[in-house]
């Protein structure tokens, strides 16, 4: 099956999207984020496979619309984690018997791992290097004692991750720019990668000292550093803390998370702004993108919540009375 074409500027980020009726087909087109092998158990199948490929690693819908075996070597060096879209029956290795499970699960890098997925609902998988998984954690933890990652803790916020990955990839515009389209796909990645490793559930190592100093320098940082593809990776490394240390920081100082923080910039630096532009010239979506968000509606909702008026009434404020 041919992928659909990529031009320089222009393409849109689910690469493939192959329908088939034959088990094989479908085995193959997943067999790109990790090796399996896919039994039918019926005598026809109404399967369907997405794919996105991102700079490191591979998130991939896959629904084979029948009931199947799948059956997954020992990844070895490879994370595998699979995201069940309905309930799958489970069974690691050896067991005597599975279990059902409806959050996200690592595949066994030792063992066979078995699963039988909802024919219609489907699941998603994540995969990448476990090379480029150990940096992304040594990135998240700092200089922290980190466990490898267990198929035990990995459950809600994989899961959460990987269906806001999928939805946001299917909803883009058909003919987003290559640019924002690059800018978009690094920041899923960086989310990706982030909740793989701290759903392990190590837990921070607490900052010594210098708290209100790590705030001040992260309020600076977030000024100068507010636009779009901002993420929680790069406000830790802006500053030299690990994410937990971030998250640690924010909770601890002003009750709210690192991005709940860059909302509130954001929010603050478009005010600014708004009031300060001519209404004639600049709008508000103008102003909203320049200040990294990409959603107006939202950042509309945000910004009178926070203001008690829309964004659009101060932008006005500035006329001149008559």
């Amino acid at each position: 099956m041919g992928h659909l074409g990529r031009p320089e500027t222009v393409r849109h980020p689910v690469e493939c999207l192959v329908r088939s009726s034959q088990a094989s087909v479908l085995r193959d087109e997943v067999a790109a984020v990790t090796p399996h092998e896919v039994t039918a158990l019926g005598s026809r199948l109404d399967g369907a496979v997405g794919m996105v490929r991102l700079e490191s690693s591979m998130l991939v819908f896959v629904r084979y619309g029948g009931d199947v075996i799948v059956e997954s070597p020992p990844t070895a060096s490879r994370v595998v984690a699979t995201v069940p879209l309905g309930p799958m029956h489970v069974t690691f290795g050896s067991a005597p018997s599975g279990e059902v499970k409806s959050n996200g699960f690592l595949l066994s890098p030792q063992d066979r791992t078995l699963m039988r997925p909802d024919p219609w609902a489907g699941a998603l998988v994540f995969a990448a290097d476990e090379e480029r998984v150990s940096d992304h954690r040594s990135m998240v933890f700092g200089d922290e004692s980190v466990p490898s990652p267990s198929s035990e803790g990995y459950s809600p916020m994989l899961t959460h991750a990987c269906r806001r990955a999928w939805s946001a990839t299917k909803a883009l515009a058909s003919q987003a720019p290559g640019p924002l389209l690059d800018q978009f796909l690094g920041t899923v990645e960086d989310q990706l990668l982030t909740a793989l490793v701290l759903a392990s559930g190590a837990p921070a190592r607490p900052l010594a000292s210098g708290g209100r100093r790590h705030l001040d320098a992260l309020h600076e940082w977030l000024t100068n550093h507010h636009g779009p593809g901002v993420t929680a990776t790069d406000m830790a490394r802006g500053i030299g803390l690990s994410i937990r240390q971030l998250q640690a920081i924010t909770r601890d100082g002003l009750g709210v998370t690192p991005l709940d923080l860059l909302c509130e910039v954001r929010l603050d630096r478009a005010r600014e702004l708004l009031r300060a532009a001519d209404p004639e010239v600049v709008t508000v979506a103008h102003v909203a993108h320049e200040c990294g968000f990409a959603h107006l509606g939202r950042f509309s909702a945000s910004y009178r919540r926070r203001f008690g008026e829309p964004p659009s009434w101060s932008l006005r404020s500035r006329r001149p009375s008559a």
